[in-house]
């Protein structure tokens, strides 16, 4: 039997007041507690033969920050990246893991601010752009691993850069845009495969890219950074994705590992955005919104494309972090949390879920902490609706933090 299955238990025989308050039950109580502590030590010594658990844990800050913000996770959701705050105005790429915490990549040679954006299938691949704000330098965007450290890529001069934006799964396509003082941004394939535009169009970006590499989907309009549409590029053509019922404006934010199934938004005739999912045969389908809530967009999708994620406001119209299923529909991450027992996320706001693990089950994003900071985060979820998973790996530590201070 898990530990934290025990720890239940134990609640149930302490009665409503729980563990914490042991202290304050009478004398059989306290010895039930000392038999507990004492299974428990045997039972957390013993390898684990129960599946992964459900948790949740913000990732923390570089040394002298005071935000973070989680754009993707790896395949098996053991890695994730993003940006941190080190001074006022500067940001730093940073990689993420369990064992390591939290870790600046650094910059590019005579940058001040870099930011990672995508990370390859195994973690071991970082990419995303670094630039000298100082000056109003060009951005460049970076390949870093452990071996390399952070190494620019793509053509770059004064008046010419670029940006990554997305890594394929052995990291060795990398997606983006070119960034021109004179022209308008084009979409990209590193080193220097341009992708063209829609017709009509003079500005695309990439958004995404496909787990071998041949598919790569993003935004393609008239006006750089502004309003388009949605298009998905294979094999040098690209073909516009359209909008929603009603809508005139879509962007294609992401796509799963066989390049089949495209994520993103689009505005619908009510005029608000709203999340969808495409394939050829289905072709855009509408995720609708939180209950009472009236906006959404999708962020990611997970390998075989059932699972995607994204932000959408909620009755309040407060932003929350979502997760869709067809057999679920759309549902915030907190309420998934909450209904899976875990309770390490009290006191967070849940804004946006930007990446999600292969399987669908580990998802990292953008929150506001219980002290009002801006940081990212990681949660594991049950595979289903419905479905449980042990109690929270966090909830456990502070269950036996509480049990030492007992015995104390």
């Amino acid at each position: 039997m898990p530990a934290a299955t025990l720890t239940r238990c134990l609640r149930r025989a302490l009665g409503k007041e729980g563990i914490m308050h042991a202290t304050l039950s009478p004398p059989w109580k306290k010895s039930l507690l000392l038999v507990f502590v004492s299974v428990v030590a045997f039972v957390t010594a013993t390898p684990a033969t129960s599946g992964p658990q459900c948790f949740f844990q913000g990732l923390g800050f570089l040394p002298g920050g005071f935000s973070s913000f989680a754009a993707g996770v790896n395949a098996n959701g053991t890695v994730v990246v993003g940006r941190g705050s080190i001074v006022a105005g500067n940001a730093e790429a940073f990689r993420w893991t369990a064992a390591s915490g939290i870790v600046g990549l650094g910059f590019l040679p005579g940058a001040l601010f870099s930011d990672a954006t995508g990370v390859n299938a195994d973690g071991t691949v970082v990419v995303g752009n670094s630039i000298n704000i100082s000056v109003l330098g060009t951005p460049q965007a970076f390949r870093w691993t452990a071996a390399t450290g952070m190494v620019g890529i793509g053509r770059v001069s004064r008046n010419v850069g670029n940006a990554a934006t997305g890594v394929n799964a052995d990291g060795t396509v990398v997606v983006g845009n070119t960034i021109e003082r004179f022209f308008a941004p084009q979409a990209l394939r590193f080193p220097m495969t341009l992708l063209g535009f829609l017709p009509g169009d003079r500005s695309s970006r990439a958004l995404g890219v496909s787990a071998d590499g041949t598919v790569v989907v993003g935004i393609s309009s008239v006006v750089p950074f502004g309003s388009g549409q949605a298009f998905r590029w294979v094999n040098g053509t690209m073909t516009g994705l359209g909008f929603l019922p009603g809508g005139n404006a879509s962007s294609a934010n992401g796509v799963n590992a066989d390049g089949k199934v495209v994520v993103g938004s689009s505005n619908d005739a009510s005029g608000l955005s709203q999340a969808f999912r495409w394939t050829a045969a289905s072709g855009m389908v509408g995720l609708d919104f939180l209950p009472g809530g009236g906006g959404s967009s999708a962020r990611g999708v997970n390998a075989d494309g059932t699972v995607v994620v994204g932000e959408a406001n909620d009755a309040s119209g407060a932003l929350q972090a979502f997760r869709w299923t067809a057999e679920t529909r759309m549902q915030s991450v907190l309420t998934l949390l909450q209904a899976a027992g875990v309770v390490t996320m009290a006191g967070w706001q849940l804004r946006s879920a930007n990446g999600v693990s292969a399987d669908g089950t580990v998802i990292v994003g953008d929150g506001v902490d219980p002290l009002g900071l801006r940081e990212g985060w990681i949660a594991r979820l049950p595979p289903g609706d419905n479905e449980d998973c042990e109690d929270d790996d966090n909830q456990g530590d502070n269950d036996n933090q509480g049990e030492q201070a007992i015995l104390e």
